[in-house]
């Protein structure tokens, strides 16, 4: 399973999201749309020009700006517990 999570430093639900993969120990890349231009460009291009975050990509699927019950839905459908 690879796990990407597009997002910004201090942002409540990256933070929370983050934090939950971590506890977990799942493994899982991070991207700061802020300071990383080819996330940055990938997220304009996800949402129509514009950056959003959170993004979360679990192999071949993408979710857009999930919210926490959507997150929290797919972490207990891949059975991972922080």
């Amino acid at each position: 399973m690879k796990i990407v999570l597009y997002g910004r430093k201090g942002h409540a639900h990256t933070v929370a999201y983050k934090n939950f993969l971590n506890s977990a120990e799942v493994p899982f890349v991070y991207k700061d749309v802020s300071i990383d231009e080819e996330a940055r460009e990938h997220s304009k291009e996800l949402y129509e020009g514009q950056v959003k975050y959170p993004t979360l990509f679990i192999d071949d699927e993408v979710y857009l700006t999930p919210t926490s019950d959507t997150f929290n839905k797919l972490m207990q459908d891949l059975k991972l517990r922080g």
